[in-house]
Parts: structure tokens; C-alpha cells; sequence
């Protein structure tokens, strides 16, 4: 076995090297921001836009084939379903199209 003896220093220039931050993926961090979610605003309905979704709410019936644009709160933005009405309940104000259920007060349209 060979002995070695004392080492000699590491020079400044290549012993800053070994901290600097690693980037294993290359661009990854730029793809992520892309991505990301930014949420949109919730619109404000004029009072006739809100009577006319009133009118329609009022004639839905169960079984009924409808398209509903809304807010989604979790996503933060604007979803579209079209599905059969299984449920309009006025004492808890939702809407139940397929499995979904929606607020009266996050709808924007709805075409039946």
C-alpha cells in the first residue's frame, strides 16, 4: 500500500465549482412556469344576464339534455359540460348535470 502524504490544497478557481447549484434537467424549471395554472378571474354578470339564467334555470326539467358554461372554483376558470339534468334543487340553489354539481351563482349560460 502506498503512503501518501499531506495533500496539497485545492486552488480557489476550481474549489467554487463544486458549489455550484446542479440543473439535472436542463429547462425543466421554464416548462414547470409554463404550466402553471394562472387563475382567471371571476366574471360579474349584468342583471340581465342573471334574469336570463333565471328564466332557464326555472324551465329545466330531469332528463333534460343541456350545456352549462360556469366558474369552476377549484380550477379558477371558465369549464363547459353538457350532460343530462339529474337535479335542479332551488332550496340548496345547485344544479346537478351528470355527476357534477353547480352553484346557480357560478353559472354564466346555459343552452339548452
Amino acid at each position: 500500500m502506498l503512503k501518501r502524504g499531506p495533500r496539497a490544497p485545492m486552488p480557489p478557481s476550481r474549489r467554487a465549482k463544486q458549489f455550484v447549484p446542479f440543473d439535472a434537467l436542463k429547462g425543466l424549471k421554464e416548462a414547470i412556469a409554463a404550466k402553471e395554472k394562472r387563475p382567471e378571474p371571476r366574471r360579474e354578470l349584468t342583471d340581465y344576464m342573471k334574469e336570463q339564467i333565471n328564466n332557464a334555470l326555472s324551465e329545466l326539467r330531469k332528463g333534460q339534455q343541456v350545456t352549462v358554461v360556469y366558474y369552476g372554483r377549484m380550477e379558477q376558470e371558465t369549464l363547459q359540460i353538457t350532460g343530462t339534468i339529474m337535479k335542479v334543487d332551488a332550496y340548496w340553489q345547485t344544479l346537478q348535470v351528470n355527476k357534477l354539481v353547480i352553484d346557480f351563482s357560478e353559472i354564466y349560460e346555459i343552452i339548452q
